[in-house]
């Protein structure tokens, strides 16, 4: 697969940008709140070494053609979360979205725009016309933000191999096709 380059996107309010070593102590501060790894991936409790891995993957997955995982960033450049998208196949022209936010920046519209940021970027660059996002069945605000950035609830409810056991399940499957 041809590999994915970070992009570097902005809305005037916030940016997406690639994931830095510098990022490491914010996503460190933010993954300790527990409301990431109820919803995501995340190992709890989370560490530096965590951190470091997680932006190590990032960049193999990318130079892979996979995927891509990039900062989400407010005022000053500082990291405020995190958006990335998965699964990418161009022949499909399929991807997947997840993302994250810090506590402090939650309820300001930062993972919608940042969705919207990448989602345009996905269709116009790498020919992306269909991309899903999961959200498990309880976590209404990651909802919002699907719904807010123009995705649709399929009605479908679908379980996530790569999430921890015992959270694999009740996943509302929200999806946007290209026009």
């Amino acid at each position: 697969m041809e590999p994915i380059e970070a992009p570097t996107l902005s809305d005037g309010k916030i940016d997406v940008r690639p994931l830095a070593r510098a990022d490491i102590p914010d996503i460190v501060a933010a993954c300790r709140d527990p409301e990431i790894p109820r919803w995501t991936r995340v190992p709890s409790p989370y560490t530096r070494e965590d951190a470091e891995q997680f932006v190590a993957i990032a960049a193999s997955e990318a130079a892979a053609g996979a995927g891509v995982a990039l900062a989400v960033t407010g005022a000053g450049g500082r990291l405020i979360g995190t958006i990335g998208l998965m699964d990418v196949d161009r022949e499909r022209g399929y991807g997947e979205l997840g993302y994250w936010t810090a506590a402090p920046a939650r309820g300001r519209g930062a993972a919608t725009r940042a969705v919207v940021l990448l989602r345009d970027w996905a269709q116009a660059e790498l020919g992306l016309r269909e991309l899903e996002i999961c959200c498990h069945a309880e976590n209404r605000p990651s909802q919002r933000v699907a719904e807010r950035a123009g995705f649709a609830d399929t009605g479908e409810l679908r379980s996530i191999p790569r999430m921890p056991p015992g959270r694999r399940d009740g996943y509302k499957v929200y999806a946007w096709r290209a026009a």
